[in-house]
């Protein structure tokens, strides 16, 4: 009881050539993309009957036709497996994997490989990575040009409730990529210098109008980090016995390249609770010990740890303290 071999299809270059001209690969839509069909011949070799378990294909784009029916002796069967190209550019290869009776091969895997392209391309990337400093700005630029050649105007950009700024404008003759043609616009991405600290997962939309790409997707990533740094942000000495002094450490880190940092002043505004500092890289990073004196009532206790720096953007930085007195 066998089946036949399963060689790794790939798809003729004539079919190929049509995919590419007809994809439309957008994640905003999964219906507007197109979508690649395979069809695998299974035969059965052997001298008693195929019996096809299961069907799975390795990715969520991937849709396969039911599981066959037994197949007989020198029968065959087809299996089809249908790939949706949104979320993908360039060379790709996705897998179906085929569990059944044959003692031989008990799993057989079929591989499609196609390329899919959008119909405006996004140079180098449609995506940008940022890291930057609070307080300065900075700009990343992409291009975006037409796979077909053809001809369109970018309208307007949509960036929700991000904090970037977006600038677009067409490329002149003299800025121009030479070795592509059509309409050329140059989108510019920008995190402000007045973007608040964290992290930043979104995504810009540039309008176009181009019937084939109506909507271009940009992914931007930025982490925004303060000038100074403080780890942990907020200080939980948990539940600790009262009969004996507990500590724990603030970490203040300078982010700006160039210059030095200096802590002028450190208090805290309870007195159950005293502050130490001490230079770890002098102008760099220091360490501030906030210290919870032995005897302190039981409890909840609550405090502010207040450091003052030189910094001229971070001039006080205010740290909540909290612990719980057995």
């Amino acid at each position: 009881m066998k089946a036949a071999p399963i060689q790794r299809i790939d798809l003729p270059m004539d079919e190929l050539e049509a995919i590419l001209q007809r994809a439309k690969v957008s994640p905003l839509d999964e219906k507007d993309c197109e979508k690649i069909k395979a069809v695998f011949l299974v035969k059965n070799t052997g001298a008693a009957p195929l019996l096809i378990n299961q069907i799975r294909p390795t990715c969520g784009c991937t849709v396969t036709s039911p599981v066959p029916p037994p197949i007989p002796p020198g029968g065959d069967a087809k299996i089809e497996a249908e790939v949706a190209t949104a979320d993908f550019s360039g060379p790709m290869s996705k897998a179906v994997m085929i569990y059944s009776n044959d003692p031989d091969t008990p799993q057989v895997n079929l591989v499609i490989k196609f390329e899919s392209r959008a119909f405006i391309e996004v140079l180098p990337r449609p995506l940008l990575r940022y890291t930057v400093l609070q307080g300065e700005a900075s700009t990343q630029k992409v291009v975006l040009f037409p796979f077909d050649q053809s001809e369109f105007k970018v309208t307007g950009v949509e960036t929700g409730s991000s904090p970037y700024k977006v600038d677009f404008r067409e490329l002149t003759d003299k800025e121009r990529l030479p070795d592509r043609k059509g309409s050329q616009w140059e989108v510019a991405v920008t995190v402000p210098a007045d973007a608040k600290t964290g992290l930043f997962t979104d995504k810009v939309l540039v309008k176009t109008t181009s019937a084939k790409a109506p909507e271009v997707v940009i992914s931007v990533y930025a982490s925004v980090q303060p000038m100074v740094q403080v780890v942990p942000e907020q200080l939980n000495f948990g539940t600790v016995p009262g009969d004996a002094p507990v500590g724990r450490p603030v970490i203040l880190v300078n982010n700006r390249q160039g210059s030095e940092l200096q802590l002028t002043k450190v208090e805290v505004d309870n007195p159950n609770f005293t502050v130490e500092q001490t230079a770890i890289q002098a102008g760099q990073r220091y360490q501030v010990i906030v210290t919870l004196k032995p005897g302190a009532p039981k409890g909840e206790q609550k405090a502010l740890l207040k450091i003052s720096t030189s910094d001229p953007v971070r001039k006080l930085i205010e740290v909540p303290v909290v612990v719980t007195v057995q």
